[in-house]
């Protein structure tokens, strides 16, 4: 099967430290991404009960790489490698500023990337709200998300078939 490279990259206006934690507190994670168990260390378990617009399939994985502050990597199931990259950025209200890169290398038929870069510009979409102290409310995701999702979805979908 194919292997689907995707890249998005997102600024916060936060330090570095904070944009971490939400990368590996399962708490902050349940805010922005899903149900997470996870052993933050190399060979730890990184498991996720996606939440959002459809059902997904769970995602079991492996940390591969973990270098604090800087970088999570996960070898998964089901979504290929999921690779997280942090950067401090000059600047920020609160000392500092974090650019967030996310690569997945998804074993999946290029005609599902426009599902994929849906959930992905939304998924960060959630975590910069929940930076900002307003996580998720799964109850009512699609009231006040699903319309986001969907010009997300219409877009990748216009851009994978030029």
């Amino acid at each position: 099967m194919p292997s689907l490279q995707l890249e998005f990259t997102r600024d916060y206006d936060l330090p570095v430290e904070i944009v971490w934690d939400a990368l590996i507190d399962p708490d902050l994670i349940s805010g922005w991404l899903g149900d997470v168990e996870i052993d933050p260390r190399v060979g730890g378990i990184f498991d996720i009960e996606w939440m959002g617009p459809t059902y997904l399939a769970p995602t079991r994985g492996e940390i591969t790489e973990l270098e604090p502050l800087q970088r999570l990597t996960v070898a998964t199931s089901n979504i290929g490698e999921l690779d997280i990259e942090l950067e401090i950025l000059e600047g920020g209200t609160r000392g500092g500023a974090t650019r967030l890169t996310v690569r997945i290398g998804a074993p999946v038929e290029p005609r599902f990337s426009a599902n994929i870069v849906a959930h992905w510009r939304t998924n960060l979409d959630q975590l910069e709200d929940l930076l900002r102290g307003h996580p998720v409310d799964w109850a009512n995701w699609e009231r006040d998300r699903g319309a986001t999702w969907n010009s997300y979805f219409d877009a990748a979908s216009r851009s994978s078939r030029n």
